[in-house]
């Protein structure tokens, strides 16, 4: 279960932790190696600078010949990255930069893989491989902790992009953008293509739409209004020609940038990439259209509708969007674009009084606030969802006077003040296995916007705070909201009955299409589609997995910290540590054990923890004040009801609530203080309040679950076999839902008594006798946090209670899940210790066969789905596809692994079977931060996993050996009759395969 983040406190330092944000406190200091001016290998040094939060020395080079720019980011972090990344803007909504992002890798001259991407992570040592198309810009990123493989893995990566098969290959479009299919004459005329599946889900959500839609008013004359993902009514219109004149117009060296992130022998890097592939270019003029659009007169307003299955109810499920067109980024400036972001945050915390106006105007359930800024134009949007349509225009008015207001009476500030201390967590606490890729992608996104990838975003924030007695903030709501007249107002409606609607259209106009043709056009796309099958169905040559690989796993050497754990009891309190050689920092985990509550009970506990992560006020603390002390004590805290395997094994489980923060040494005193005020003070006697808001939010964000449904087909899926997950899905799934919607009736009726029945339960679940606290930190420290823990024990009942003796709901064994679009979602589960089949780290390099042998080629290549997966998931088998177009067809090859298996040991080889272990040791041996793994080290001790059992799994992956193919096809083959599963579609996608469900569950 993913714990739920105090997110008001990070949303004020939005800039600082997210994509366009930053932790670097960049100096004067230089590398002390080059100077600005200097060459090297064909680079010349633009700029230098020192980054005191990563420790890591900053050096922007730019190649003499091609003007193509690389960012050394040099720091002891072993988990090294490369990226690239070229200026993009898309030029209509046909997803021409999307569909090169995925072709590019679908081969290239010196590694002609069938499909490098999957190859690379399923068969190298690589900790993260992937590609992003944003508005502007189209990154590659990768990742290893293995210098020599990163290495190699650039290689990969730069000849993918300068050297595509894409370019001689048009089946590679096809395969992935857009193809018409045909089976046989008597067939239907079917679209297949990845990115075409992929966009189907990806545009499927109201809010989805809604945003497009709002870009779309924003910028009706401009290219940041288009979508660049594609819209799949435009992808069928794109043509190869199309995709190649845009791929060379845009992926030059001269319109390049790259990254290179970590422990690194920098020069060697520099004259591989010049050697290899920038010496044989000269630089390209290449203009970038930045789109500007032209200010409006007047607001804007438009309306759309989305389609909705029929019979779903549409009243008042809306989404009302007011949308601002801000300053191009190099006209806004950083100083007024942090100013503004500040601003929005603040306005986005729950207990603002501008959040509060909206709330009580019941135009919508809930409102968000949002500073997209990821265009060359930002735009700032103010959203209601499950809005009333008819109220757009109060909406409208109501922002604007509710911003006059804030610009006369001005902002609280205290809490932009507190969290200046994320600056000092951040530097404590390190990189993590996120530091390479997060920072990648914050250059390339500054490149991108402003033409600087180095930028000191603390400095900024520091001038901020210096300056708010000058009402700055004030004076950017102002400036670029309230006079602002590039504005518009969008209203997205859904439609009942439009998704059969335009379901029906597609099939007629495919039919029609069919129709038209001659017998002879009809056999040559017959023909044309078995030749592409037949194409599409060749696996990587062994001699081109090989070449991916620059490491075998003799050279790997993984060691695990034997980190003594010690017990104790304090106060009537379990308290276990782990030593962490860090400095002043630590990791602090409190755990109540919940078995004494009733299933009913949990479920009130977990909405009194949501409502904790909305924001509460306590008896002795102002709503504000528990914001400010956890921003300036705690950097987050997290709270959540969640559970925790018995053994190692997982075939039992018990529920737990559990908190997480950071905290200094010389504050433990003040943690515990504010931890368990905010734990046993939080007001619940404002339930009508905190109450009604924490329902807006959890509804809003079911209703993006609904559309993105593949966590809640885990959680079910999973729920019937193992009791971990039946935990999961009854504390996540769709039973919280239904409760958080009963509860909204019980607190219109009677808000007192739900009131006393949370108190009750708080009561209840918070006790010294249940409690276990894991503290992770440095050995000094242990004693003073030992001595401080009664300041929170202190405070706690001593009660004792027997255990709860229930059982939770069970899903049903095929279930179906109907949604409001036409992608198409499957989740097969099965239990390993039920169908007999061993815990290995040998089953989970199977996985990555089936994964790149099978599920992959035939799914999401053949198939054209966006994604397919098998994976070991501690005593669980899972299966699953994500935004499918043929959920019988990808049963039937789910179904078919242990055939699969069977066939594969006559033709494996040695030397691939090393391949395949060699990613699977690196996936479970990632590289994580001193005090991540002595935490971790606590959870796998409670948890009953030993340092011998971690090694004994590395040990079999290390020992699998083709034999354990065949036994693994004879596991599989029990696993497939005992499977489950759950299937997200269409409402008429189920109807016509009834017979495969148990139960049919709407989540319209």
């Amino acid at each position: 279960m993913k714990k739920r983040v105090l997110f008001f406190v990070t949303a004020v330092c939005l800039f600082l932790t997210t994509i366009l944000g930053s932790t670097k406190m960049v100096s004067a200091a230089t590398t002390g190696e080059l100077k600005t001016g200097d060459e090297i290998h064909g680079f010349k040094v633009k700029q230098t600078a020192y980054d005191s939060s990563t420790k890591s020395d900053e050096i922007l080079f730019e190649h003499v010949k091609t003007g193509a720019k690389l960012l050394v980011i040099k720091n002891s972090d072993i988990n090294r990255g490369f990226s690239i990344k070229f200026n993009t803007p898309a030029d209509n909504d046909k997803g021409i930069n999307h569909i090169i992002e995925h072709s590019v890798l679908g081969g290239s001259k010196k590694y002609p893989s069938s499909n490098i991407i999957f190859d690379v992570m399923n068969t190298t040592y690589v900790s993260y491989a992937n590609a992003f198309t944003y508005q502007n810009m189209t990154m590659y990123p990768i990742c290893s902790s293995n210098e020599k493989q990163l290495f190699k893995s650039a290689d990969i990566y730069l000849d993918a992009v300068f050297n595509p098969l894409l370019l001689s290959d048009s089946r590679i479009f096809e395969r992935e953008g857009f193809r018409n299919e045909l089976k046989d004459a008597g067939s239907k005329l079917i679209y297949n293509g990845i990115v075409y599946s992929e966009m189907q889900g990806g545009l499927s959500s109201i809010e989805a739409s809604a945003m497009i839609n709002a870009k779309k008013a924003i910028f009706p004359d401009s290219n940041q209004g288009n979508i660049s993902g594609g819209s799949p009514s435009d992808i069928p219109a794109l043509t190869y020609q199309e995709v190649i004149n845009t791929y060379k117009k845009n992926y030059h060296p001269s319109n390049s940038f790259m990254v290179l992130y970590g422990d690194v022998d920098y020069k060697a890097f520099l004259k591989m990439v010049n050697e290899n592939y920038l010496s044989s270019y000269s630089k390209k003029e290449i203009t970038i259209d930045r789109g500007t659009q032209k200010p409006f007169n007047k607001l804007s307003k438009k309306s759309y509708t989305v389609p909705a299955a029929a019979g779903t109810d549409t009243k008042n499920k809306s989404v009302i969007d007011l949308v601002f067109a801000i300053n191009d980024m190099k006209e806004l400036g950083m100083d007024n674009y942090i100013a503004l972001s500040t601003a929005i945050s603040l306005l986005n915390v729950e207990n603002s009084s501008f959040k509060q106006a909206l709330m009580e105007s019941k135009i919508g359930e809930s409102y968000s606030i949002s500073l997209d800024a990821t265009t060359y134009q930002p735009s700032l949007h103010f959203i209601a969802n499950n809005a009333n349509p008819a109220k757009s225009n109060d909406f409208y008015h109501l922002v604007m006077k509710e911003l006059k207001k804030v610009v006369k009476k001005g902002l609280d500030t205290e809490l932009i003040k507190s969290s200046l201390r994320s600056i000092e967590f951040q530097e404590a606490l390190g990189n993590n296995q996120s530091s390479a890729v997060n920072k990648m992608m914050t250059a390339s996104l500054f490149d991108n916007l402003i033409g600087n990838s180095i930028v000191d975003v603390n400095s900024y924030y520091r001038k901020l705070v210096n300056k708010l007695d000058e009402r700055v903030l004030e004076k950017v709501i102002e400036k670029y909201i309230v006079k602002n007249k590039s504005a518009a107002l969008t209203v997205t409606t859904p439609e009942a009955g439009l998704l059969e609607k335009n379901q029906e259209a597609a099939a007629k106009t495919l039919a029609e299409k069919k129709a038209s043709m001659t017998k002879k056009e009809i056999s040559a796309l017959v023909n044309r589609t078995a030749a592409f099958q037949e194409w599409n169905s060749k696996e990587t040559p062994a001699a081109v997995l090989k070449s991916l690989r620059a490491v075998s796993l003799k050279d790997i050497e993984v060691e695990l910290k034997d980190r003594e754990i010690k017990e104790t009891t304090v106060d009537g309190a379990h308290v276990l540590t782990a030593n962490a050689d860090v400095d002043k920092i630590s990791s602090v985990s409190l755990g109540f054990d919940l078995s004494h509550l009733t299933p009913d009970e949990l479920l009130y506990l977990r909405f009194y923890s949501d409502m904790i992560g909305n924001g509460m006020a306590t008896t002795n603390r102002t709503e504000s004040q528990v914001l400010n002390e956890i921003a300036l004590k705690t950097n987050t805290i997290s709270t959540a009801v969640s559970a925790i395997m018995d053994n190692k094994n997982g075939t039992s489980a018990h529920p737990v609530f559990i908190v997480d923060y950071y905290s200094f040494e010389d504050e433990y005193k003040d943690t515990f203080e504010l931890v368990s005020d905010i734990l046993l003070n939080s007001k619940i006697t404002d339930i009508t309040g905190y109450g009604t808001r924490t329902i807006a939010n959890v509804k809003a964000d079911f209703k993006y679950q609904f559309a993105e449904p593949l966590n809640l087909a885990l959680l079910r899926s999973t729920a019937y076999t193992s009791p971990l997950y039946r935990y999961s899905n009854y504390l996540n799934g769709l039973d919280y839902y239904k409760f958080v919607l009963q509860l909204e009736k019980e607190i219109t009726n009677n808000p007192a008594e739900v009131a006393k029945k949370i108190t009750e339960i708080r009561t209840k679940a918070f006790n010294k006798n249940n409690l276990n606290i894991l503290f992770a930190g440095d050995e000094s420290a242990q004693s003073a946090f030992k001595s401080a823990i009664t300041g929170l024990t202190g405070k706690l009942p001593d009660a004792q209670y027997g255990k709860a003796v229930y059982s939770l709901p069970k899903p049903a064994k095929r279930e179906a899940l109907a949604i409001n679009s036409t992608v198409q979602y499957v989740l097969v589960n099965a239990s390993l210790s039920e169908s007999n089949v061993p815990q290995s780290g040998k089953g989970n390099v199977i996985m990555n066969m089936l994964n790149n042998l099978l599920l992959t080629p035939e799914i999401r290549l053949k198939g054209g789905a966006y994604g397919a997966s098998a994976a070991i998931m501690d005593n669980n088998y899972i299966a699953y596809t994500y935004r499918d177009n043929n959920y019988v067809n990808s049963m039937k090859t789910i179904g078919a692994t242990d055939e699969f298996l069977k066939a594969l040991t006559s033709y494996m080889t040695e030397e691939t079977l090393e391949s395949y272990k060699l990613s699977t040791y690196a996936a479970e041996s990632p590289s994580t931060n001193e005090l991540t793994d002595a935490y971790m080290s606590l959870l796998y001790h409670i948890q009953g996993i030993s340092l011998q059992d971690r090694i004994n799994r590395l040990t079999e992956i290390k020992e699998s050996g083709i034999a354990d193919i065949d036994t693994y096809a004879g596991y599989m083959e029990k696993l497939n009759e005992n499977q489950n599963y759950v299937i997200v579609a269409s409402p008429s996608d189920i109807e016509g395969n009834k017979d495969m469900f148990d139960s049919i569950i709407s989540l319209q």
